[in-house]
């Protein structure tokens, strides 16, 4: 009888053992569990974009001006805002080809708190994410600025993307608006990979032609699309 007893505590002890190893296996760091990793910030950071921009306007009869550049973008500095957070700086520099000089192009920052990640752009503050990640996960953008609310919607979930040939196992797709009607399509989107950030960014605000004969044909009158496509990421 108690030697019966021994050996049900022991295999009960052993079940539990077993089930506190499963679990500890299967917690992710908080950065990753929380999706902060989408949106890693540090002294050194750096990505490469190649960047194409097809800009339309009406004096051109539908004929785009295209230009391709790359741009980089590091962080190079931290500081203390006015609300005592820890905020980082962005420093975005361009180069026409390979073989160009990197050129300052401008200045932009970011921080990231326990619920938001935020981007200032150009001084505006944009919530590109917010915290705990997951799919369908609604928010509004423009809470931080008056260009009135733009509901941003995680709409892709931990896949797998490559673009050329770098490729990233877990990633998410944010959806920053999709307005399309007879005579305007606006579009914004932006991927981010953990322990990257932002690898791609896709921009389209156009006017089509909306005189009788093209009304409805999709021909661009004017406006922008661009593309941003990571190529390069690392720490200096």
């Amino acid at each position: 009888m108690i030697f019966s007893k021994i050996l049900k505590t022991l295999a009960l002890s052993l079940v539990s053992v077993i089930s506190i190893s499963a679990c500890q296996r299967s917690i992710e760091p908080d950065d990753k569990r929380l999706g902060y990793a989408y949106f890693p910030l540090e002294i050194g950071r750096y990505i490469v974009y190649n960047v194409e921009e097809n800009t339309y306007r009406i004096s051109d009869n539908g004929v785009p001006q295209t230009r391709f550049y790359q741009l980089k973008e590091i962080i190079t500095d931290t500081f203390t805002n006015l609300s005592g957070e820890k905020q980082y700086v962005l420093e975005r520099y361009v180069r026409s080809s390979l073989d160009s000089p990197w050129q300052i192009d401008s200045v932009w920052s970011a921080l990231r708190t326990g619920s938001q990640a935020i981007k200032f752009e150009n001084n505006v503050p944009y919530i590109k994410l917010v915290f705990p990640t997951e799919n369908n996960k609604r928010w509004n953008g423009n809470a931080y600025n008056n260009k009135g609310e733009q509901i941003y919607r995680i709409t892709e979930y931990r896949k797998t993307k490559t673009l050329g040939e770098l490729s990233f196992s877990n990633t998410l797709k944010v959806e920053m608006g999709n307005d399309s009607s007879l005579v305007s399509h606006i579009q914004r989107e932006e991927i981010f990979a953990v322990d990257v950030g932002l690898i791609y960014l896709f921009r389209k605000n156009i006017r089509y032609f909306s005189d009788s004969p093209n009304l409805g044909s999709g021909r661009i009158e004017s406006g922008k699309i661009e593309k941003f496509i990571i190529v390069d990421y690392g720490k200096e």
